[in-house]
């Protein structure tokens, strides 16, 4: 029997099915252990903490500028002059 062209095809795109068959398994492995990992929290736990650790300080830095804020809006003139002068040379020194 010989082997003509179209027998060749054949071969060659079986080939090519049996090739893309394994990229697409692999690929749906690869897709399959990210979505276990994710499922599982894998590093979000420590990364999550940094990031709420962070936020904790911004927002205590942030009351701590609104509640002077709120004394010098809320004082009367004087004190105000001396807080708004105090202020001012706290930022000299620092």
């Amino acid at each position: 029997m010989e082997w003509g062209p179209i027998s060749f095809a054949i071969i060659l795109g079986l080939g090519i099915i049996l090739a893309f068959t394994l990229q697409v398994i692999r690929m749906g492995i690869a897709h399959e252990e990210k979505r276990l990992a994710m499922k599982a929290g894998v590093g979000d736990a420590s990364r999550l903490e940094q990031i709420i650790a962070a936020n904790e300080a911004e927002i205590a830095k942030l009351r701590q500028r609104v509640e002077v804020l709120e004394r010098l809006a809320t004082d009367d003139e004087r004190r105000l002059t001396r807080e708004i002068s105090g202020l001012a040379s706290d930022r000299t020194t620092a």
